[in-house]
């Protein structure tokens, strides 16, 4: 009985602790939970940035297995994108911003090259007066279309592209002004992307104006997302899920499901008017120019093609 005594005590001490960890492992579970904190998006922002967030989801979603469980949580506070950028760079109250891409992004950040909008976001079609929406119908190269002035806001990385093109450009700092610059004649046309126009539809009526009728203005300008310089980890990770989602289709899926997406492509790509290529020297040698994938075809068939 004695010599019984102790192996009954370490067993009864085993037990004590393996249920004990069990009532910690929910705990645990919880404690492994990657947080990953996004840009809140402005109340005129927030359909099209939904398409963003869910594709956030849909890259975390897909790593889950190998990487851990996660939750997506909103900034506590509205700000600006370079605000947003400052702030992650010092892991404060964002983890991931999704921007278009440039030389001074990429050196300051980590990008993540899976182009989010593949491709739609550097194809622009001109918004003119309504009642000149023909004026530049018959216009299909680059130097007829340096005869028109574009407007653009100041800070808008698209104004470099234009001006580094030849293309004569007026800015504003005020958003709504540049449609006024437009419906008064003080410019000949404004570049609006194909996925924007859908949204505008009241702005434009307000000011008389119309997506016209000339060509495609285009270029490549991918979205990424973007993290702090040091994360690799979720850089990643957020890689190997679009590329993974990519693959099985869901990517496609959820980029096709978006009204302003697909209307982009049937109203405006899916047509045949000219296209006017230009060069973006914003972008770096790393671009994933050479991934069919990753834009959509008529984008990829312009990359493609060019020298």
């Amino acid at each position: 009985m004695p010599d019984s005594f102790p192996s009954q005590f370490v067993l009864r001490g085993a037990l004590l602790l393996l249920g004990f960890t069990l009532l910690l492992a929910p705990i645990s579970l919880t404690a492994e939970e990657t947080v990953i904190r996004h840009i809140k998006p402005d109340v005129e922002e927030e359909a099209r940035d939904a398409y963003f967030v869910e594709l956030l989801s849909l890259a975390m979603e897909q790593t889950q297995e190998s990487h851990g469980p996660f939750r997506l949580e909103r900034a506590p506070i509205r700000m600006t994108q370079s605000r947003a950028m400052r702030e992650m760079r010092h892991g404060r109250h964002v983890d991931v911003v999704w921007t278009m891409t440039s030389r001074d992004n990429e050196s300051g950040w980590l990008p993540v090259r899976v182009p989010l909008l593949r491709g739609l976001l550097g194809v622009r079609v001109p918004v003119v007066a309504a009642e000149h929406v023909n004026r530049m119908e018959a216009v299909t190269d680059l130097s007829e279309l340096r005869r028109f002035v574009a407007a653009q806001g100041h800070d808008w990385p698209d104004t470099g592209i234009l001006r580094a093109n030849d293309v004569r450009v007026e800015t504003s700092s005020d958003y709504e002004a540049l449609f006024r610059m437009v419906a008064g004649g003080r410019v000949d046309f404004l570049p609006r992307g194909v996925i924007e126009v859908w949204a505008e539809e009241q702005i434009y009526r307000r000011y008389d104006l119309a997506p016209g009728n000339g060509p495609l203005i285009a270029y490549p300008a991918p979205i990424y997302f973007f993290v702090a310089p040091e994360n690799h980890a979720l850089a990643e990770r957020l890689e190997a899920g679009l590329l993974k989602a990519l693959d099985d289709g869901s990517f496609l899926s959820l980029f096709e499901s978006h009204p302003a997406n697909r209307l982009a492509i049937s109203r405006f790509l899916e047509t045949d008017r000219a296209v006017i290529w230009l060069d973006n020297p914003n972008l770096t040698e790393e671009t994933p120019t050479d991934e069919a994938d990753f834009w959509v075809e008529r984008v990829f068939e312009q990359l493609s093609n060019a020298p």
